[in-house]
């Protein structure tokens, strides 16, 4: 087993990141930036940030072609359902979202109209079936992914434990970085003692 520096056991809430540690040895997940969408008892639901197929957004669906930016390609999600498409909004005004959080118990219901639920706040699902016109104006940097990352109960909190996923808060920008280097610039805006693992070399043996 990879020997690396691993900080303390956090459980995710929605709208963190799970950042693969070099201790996962998945190739699905080698490397990956997760955004989670829900983490409840039932299970973990997230998309892979930080890999890119080389399908433009705007091919994949082209009646919302005008909510992608030009270079934006459609992420590979995750293993679960790759053939099926999520997409992930992002906006500096949390009131543009018309919809609450799957977690939110004060009465409003998740599946009622609109076209943007929040994930965090800032970050919300886009429900690709609508008109692209009934999305607030606010909601920007519209990114879609084929497949999406999910754990069953209480395996991701096993993983966790065994030291194969650090989690930290989310960043304005992330959807929208550059996914070659998500991993690394994660990491290096962490605290040490994971900010040390930013420039963890691919094949630990050319250290």
């Amino acid at each position: 087993m990879v020997d690396v520096v691993v900080t303390p056991v956090r459980a995710p809430a929605a709208g963190d990141l799970l950042v693969a540690t070099p201790r996962l040895v998945d190739p699905n997940f080698d490397r990956t930036v997760v955004f989670v969408i829900e983490h409840q008892e039932a299970g973990t639901l997230g998309v892979v940030i930080n890999r890119a197929s080389d399908i433009s957004c705007a091919s994949a669906v082209p009646r919302w072609a005008s909510r992608f930016a030009t270079e934006a390609a459609v992420g590979l999600g995750g293993p679960v359902e790759p053939q099926g498409l999520l997409a992930l909004g992002a906006t500096s005004d949390p009131s543009a979202g018309q919809l609450p959080s799957p977690s939110d118990s004060s009465g409003g219901s998740a599946e009622a109209g609109g076209v943007w639920r929040t994930v965090n706040g800032t970050v919300g699902l886009v429900d690709l079936t609508a008109d692209p016109s009934e999305l607030d104006a606010e909601v920007t940097a519209v990114r879609i992914y084929g497949g999406h990352a999910g754990w069953g109960p209480g395996q991701l909190r096993g993983e966790l434990q065994a030291g194969c996923w650090w989690v930290f808060d989310s960043a304005p920008g992330d959807l929208t970085a550059d996914a070659a280097t998500l991993w690394h610039d994660v990491l290096a805006r962490q605290s040490p003692p994971a900010r040390l693992l930013a420039n963890y070399p691919d094949d630990p043996a050319h250290n």
